[in-house]
Order: C-alpha cells, then structure tokens, then sequence
C-alpha cells in the first residue's frame, strides 16, 4: 500500500507541473509606428517640465485631433509638426493614443 501511495504521490507532482492549455498569447501592440519625421526645435526653444500631446491615430494610419498640454509656443509647434509626421501601421479603427515628451539637456562630454 505504501509503494502505492509513493506511485500516485509522484505521478501527481509530475502532474502538476503540466498545464492543460497552453498560455494564451501576447497579444501584438494595438499600434504600431511605421514613419515619423526629426522632432525640430527652433534654437533657443526650451521647455521646463513635460509636455503631453494627445491625438487619434486614424485608420489610415495618420494622426489628427492633435491637442497639445500648456507649454511655450515654439515647443507645441515643434511638437505638433512631429506627431504629425506619425505614420502608423493602419488600425482595424480610430485608436486615441497620446506622447509625453520632456526635454533633456546637458553640455557635451559631460
């Protein structure tokens, strides 16, 4: 009776290391971007805290309804040329997404 026990003891240990189903998948990001132009700034242009810009990528694969957060003016429309730049995999529907962009700097070699 023991060894019986032992038997079914370890064929369920072995058991409970196999899955009935397989892991469902990853599903694949819901956007994906193809094409962006360099974001440009003009010289001088500097912003001190981030800045979001929220939009709608089409199904087209374009962006539109750009809405750009408080910031200097240079900066939102250095921004707004970028993300319309943005060219994506074409959504199965319109999908709103958005960026938020901060500047960073510091002097070369540092």
């Amino acid at each position: 009776m023991t060894r019986a026990r032992s038997l079914a003891l370890v064929a369920l240990t072995l058991l409970s290391g196999c899955q009935l189903t397989p892991p469902a998948a990853i599903p694949p990001p819901s956007l994906q971007l193809m094409e962006s132009q360099p974001l440009v700034l003009a010289p001088g242009c500097e912003a001190t805290s981030s800045v979001m810009v929220e939009f709608i990528v089409r199904m087209d694969g374009s962006t539109d309804s750009l809405q750009v957060s408080p910031a200097p003016q240079c900066v939102r429309e250095a921004l707004t040329a970028w993300v319309s730049s943005f060219r994506y995999l074409p959504p199965a529907a319109d999908i709103p997404s958005g960026v938020e962009w901060l500047m960073v700097s510091a002097r070369r070699g540092s």
